[in-house]
C-alpha cells in the first residue's frame, strides 16, 4: 500500500570548501578557512595534547608540548604576544616535570637538568611581560610559578619574600582573580612545612605527616585576614567564605583547639547552618529522614562537605558526641544526595563579577568519599552493642575502599603527578586509619583473633605503601593493649615503650602510650601488694614520691588531648590520691567527660572504679554501678544475633565481653548478695562467677601460648 505522506527531498551535497552564513546564504569559493602560521599552531600545541596526569599518554605529551615550544622560540619575527606565551608555557610545562620528580629520575633523560631552562624562560618571559602593560597577567603568572620552583628548591624565605612583593605591586586595574590567587599561593606557602623533602627518595618518611611551625600558622592566619579583608571590600561572599573555611582549616591542622569554636561558628554562620545538640536521636517513622540545607552552587556544597568534616572531628576529638551528631547526619544526607558529582575532578570555581573565575584545588572526592566512613566510625565512640556503630562504618569504609582502588580516578587536565601520588598517598592513609579503628573496636570487645588478623594486614599495607614510618607508634601502642588484654605483661610494657618512643613528644599516641604504661605498673604494684597480703595504711601516700609525681606528670600531658584522655588522667590522678573524696571528685569528672563523648568502654571502667568506693559505706548506690556495669561489660563483646545457646549444652561458648571485669564485678556482686543474706542470689551468682572464672582462665591461657609478631622487631 503507497503512503500518503510525501516523500523527504534530498539534501544538496554542499562542497566542503564552502561555507555557510548565519542567514543561511552561500559563501564565495575563495573565502575558506586560513591555515594557522607556524608560531600559533606551536604555542597552542601544548593545550591540544593536554591529559590528565594518570593517563597513559602523559609523559609524551609533556615531550611533544616542550619539543613544541622550544621550536616556536627558535622562529624569527615573533610577535611580544606570542613569545611571552611560549615562555610562560614553556616554565609552566617544566614545573610539572619538575614538581612530579621527572627531572630527579634517570628514567627520564630528556628532563634532565630542565630546572635551567625553566629558570630562563621565567626570566625571558618576565623582562618581555614588563615591557608591554597588556602582558601583564603573564608577569603575575610567571611571579607564581618563580615561587613555586623557589619552594622546591627549598629557598622558602625567598618565596615568601617573592609572593610578599607581589601582593604589595597590585595595580587597581589588576583583575580580581588575579589578586585572590596570589593570596591563596601565600597562604598555601606559609602553611606548608619548612623542610626538605627529597622527592626522589621516599625511605626518609617521618614519623608523622609534616606540619609548618607555630610561627607560619600564625602568618597563615594573618595571610588569611588579609584575604577576607580584600573580599569583604570588594563584596566577594563567596570569597569570604573561602576565608572562613581557610582559618578554621590552619586551626585545626596546627592542633589549636581553644580558637577552634569561635573560628567553626563564623564559618557555619557564613554558609548558613546551624543545629541543635541531640542527647539521644530522635524517633522516626519509616522512610522518614532530617532536614538538612542543601547547596546547589559547586563551590557551597565542596565548602559544606570540608566544614562538617572538621566540624565533626573536633567535637569528636572534645568529646561532645551531642554535638558531633547532628553535623554527621549533614554530612551523611550530603553524601547520599551526590554532593560529589559536583566537583568529580577536585576542581571548583569561584565565580566573580567582570573578572575571569577564581579556581580553587580542593580535597579530591575519591578522599572525601572514603573519608567520611572514617569520619564516621571515629565519631561514634560506643563499643557496646551487638552491631557497634563504629564497627559498621570502619567495616563499609574497607568494603568501599577495595572496591574504589579498582576505579579510575578522575583529575583535571592540570594537575600533575604529584598530585595523583598524593592522593594515593592519602587513600592508602585512609585504608590504614580503618584498619586501626577496626583493631583497636576489637581488643575493646575481646575479639583477639580478629585483632590479631587486622594487625597482620596493617603491618603488610603500611609496609606496602611505605607509610609504616607514619603508623608505627600506633601499631606498636596496638600492640601494647592487645597483650595488656591477654594478661601479657612484660610484653605490654615493651609495646608502650616502643609506642612512646616512635611517636613525636607531644602527639596524641605519646600521651596514651605514657598513660598506658604508667596504669599498668600500678595494677602490677597493687597485684604485687595484693599477694604479698600487704594493707595500705589509710595515712600516706600508697606510692612512692617519684612514682605519684610521674603520674601526676602524665595526667597534665593528658590534658588538652580530647576528651578520651583527659578521663584517663583523671582515673590516674584518682588511683594516686590517699583522699577518699579527691579520689571520687576525680572519678565524677572522669565520668562526665566519658558520657559525653559516649564512651561505654571506659565508662565501665570508671563505674567499676566509682563502686569500689562506695562498696564498704554505700551498699545501695555500689550495687546500682556495678549493675550498669556489668551490662556494659557483657555488650563490650555481644553477639551479632540474639540466639542463645541451650542450658545443656557443654559446648556452646557463652559470650561474656569483657570476662575479667565481668568476674571482678560478679565477685562484688557475691559479697553484697552475702552480706543481705539473699542465699538464692548467691547460688545463682556463684555459678554465673564459675563460668566467668573460666573464661578468664581460658584468656590468661591464650595469652600464655600466643606470641604474636614483636614490634620491636617490626620497626628494625
Amino acid at each position: 500500500m503507497a503512503s500518503d505522506k510525501p516523500r523527504p527531498s534530498k539534501r544538496r551535497k554542499l562542497d566542503s570548501s564552502a561555507l555557510a552564513e548565519p542567514d543561511g546564504g552561500r559563501l564565495s569559493e575563495s573565502a575558506t578557512l586560513k591555515p594557522l602560521s607556524p608560531a600559533v599552531l606551536l604555542v597552542s600545541l601544548p593545550g591540544l595534547l593536554a591529559h590528565p596526569p594518570n593517563h597513559k599518554y602523559y609523559i609524551p605529551s609533556l615531550v611533544l608540548s616542550l619539543a613544541a615550544l622550544r621550536k616556536c622560540l627558535k622562529l624569527s619575527g615573533l610577535s611580544p604576544e606570542i613569545e611571552c606565551r611560549a615562555w610562560t608555557g614553556l616554565a609552566e610545562i617544566g614545573m610539572k616535570v619538575i614538581s612530579g620528580g621527572l627531572s630527579q629520575s634517570e628514567d627520564y633523560p630528556w628532563a634532565k637538568g630542565i630546572e635551567g631552562e625553566v629558570e630562563k624562560a621565567m626570566s625571558k618571559g618576565s623582562i618581555i611581560a614588563q615591557k608591554h602593560p597588556s602582558l601583564r597577567p603573564y608577569k603575575l603568572h610567571l611571579a607564581l610559578l618563580q615561587a613555586q620552583l623557589s619552594q622546591w628548591q627549598h629557598k622558602f624565605k625567598f618565596a615568601r619574600t617573592q609572593l610578599r612583593k607581589l601582593l604589595s605591586s597590585f595595580a587597581p586595574n589588576d583583575p580580581p582573580y588575579t589578586i585572590y590567587s596570589v593570596h591563596l599561593a601565600y597562604i598555601n606557602l606559609l602553611v606548608s612545612p619548612s623542610s626538605p623533602n627529597n622527592i626522589a627518595s621516599s625511605s626518609s618518611t617521618p614519623s608523622s605527616p609534616p606540619v609548618a611551625g607555630s610561627q607560619d600558622m600564625h602568618a597563615a592566619l594573618s595571610a588569611v585576614d588579609d584575604l577576607a579583608s580584600a573580599a569583604n571590600s570588594k563584596g566577594h561572599k563567596h570569597m569570604v567564605l573561602l576565608s572562613r573555611v581557610l582559618h578554621l582549616r590552619i586551626l585545626v591542622a596546627a592542633n589549636m583547639w581553644a580558637d577552634v569554636p569561635e573560628a567553626l561558628k563564623t564559618a557555619e554562620q557564613a554558609l548558613g547552618l546551624s543545629y541543635q545538640a541531640s542527647a539521644t536521636p530522635k524517633p522516626r517513622r519509616p522512610g522518614e529522614q532530617d532536614q538538612f540545607i542543601s547547596f546547589e552552587d559547586n563551590f557551597e556544597a565542596a565548602m559544606a562537605v570540608h566544614l562538617l568534616m572538621m566540624s565533626v572531628v573536633f567535637f569528636t576529638h572534645v568529646g561532645n558526641a551531642e554535638e558531633a551528631s547532628p553535623r554527621l547526619a549533614h554530612l551523611h544526607a550530603l553524601m547520599d544526595s551526590g554532593v560529589l558529582d559536583k566537583f568529580p575532578d577536585g576542581m571548583v570555581e569561584i565565580p566573580l563579577p567582570n573578572s575571569a573565575p577564581v579556581v580553587l584545588h580542593v580535597t579530591h572526592p575519591r578522599v572525601l568519599f572514603l573519608l567520611t566512613f572514617l569520619v564516621s566510625s571515629t565519631s561514634k565512640r560506643d563499643a557496646v552493642g551487638r552491631k557497634p556503630k563504629r564497627k559498621v562504618f570502619a567495616q563499609a569504609g574497607l568494603d568501599a575502599w577495595e572496591n574504589e582502588s579498582a576505579r579510575d580516578i578522575s583529575f583535571a587536565l592540570w594537575a600533575g603527578i604529584g598530585d595523583v601520588e598524593e592522593v594515593e598517598q592519602r587513600l592508602a592513609r585512609i585504608r590504614a586509619d580503618l584498619l586501626c579503628e577496626l583493631i583497636a573496636l576489637s581488643i575493646m570487645r575481646s575479639e583477639f583473633d580478629v585483632a590479631e588478623k587486622n594487625l597482620d594486614i596493617l603491618v603488610a599495607h603500611t609496609r606496602t605503601y611505605d607509610i609504616f614510618p607514619l603508623f608505627a607508634a600506633r601499631i606498636a601502642l596496638h600492640h601494647g593493649h592487645l597483650a595488656h588484654a591477654l594478661g601479657q605483661s612484660v610484653r605490654a610494657s615493651q609495646c608502650y615503650n616502643a609506642a612512646a618512643g616512635n611517636a613525636e613528644p607531644g602527639s596524641f599516641v605519646h600521651a596514651a602510650a605514657l598513660a598506658s604504661s604508667f596504669a599498668l605498673r600500678l595494677g602490677l604494684m597493687q597485684r604485687e601488694h595484693s599477694a604479698q597480703g600487704e594493707d595500705q595504711e589509710e595515712s600516706g601516700l600508697p606510692y612512692e614520691r617519684d612514682i605519684v609525681d610521674e603520674g601526676i606528670h602524665i595526667a597534665q600531658a593528658c590534658k588538652g588531648m580530647g576528651g578520651t584522655l583527659e578521663a584517663v588522667g583523671q582515673v590516674l590522678l584518682a588511683c594516686l590520691t590517699p583522699e577518699i573524696l579527691v579520689a571520687k571528685q576525680h572519678l565524677k569528672q572522669a565520668l562526665s567527660l566519658a558520657t559525653k563523648a559516649r564512651d561505654n568502654h571506659l565508662r565501665a571502667l570508671i563505674l567499676a572504679l566509682i563502686a569500689s568506693h562506695y562498696f564498704h559505706t554505700a551498699s545501695d548506690h555500689a550495687l546500682e554501678m556495678l549493675q550498669t556495669c556489668e551490662q556494659l561489660a557483657a555488650g563490650l563483646g555481644a553477639p551479632v544475633d540474639k540466639s542463645k545457646p541451650r542450658p545443656d549444652s557443654t559446648d556452646a561458648a557463652i559470650p561474656v565481653g569483657n570476662a575479667p571485669l565481668s568476674l571482678w564485678v560478679g565477685e562484688r556482686f557475691l559479697e553484697l548478695f552475702r552480706r543481705a543474706g539473699k542465699e538464692a542470689r548467691v547460688q545463682k551468682q556463684l555459678a554465673h562467677n564459675k563460668l566467668l572464672a573460666k573464661a578468664v582462665e581460658d584468656l590468661v591461657r591464650r595469652g600464655t601460648r600466643t606470641g604474636g609478631q614483636d614490634p620491636l622487631n617490626t620497626m628494625s
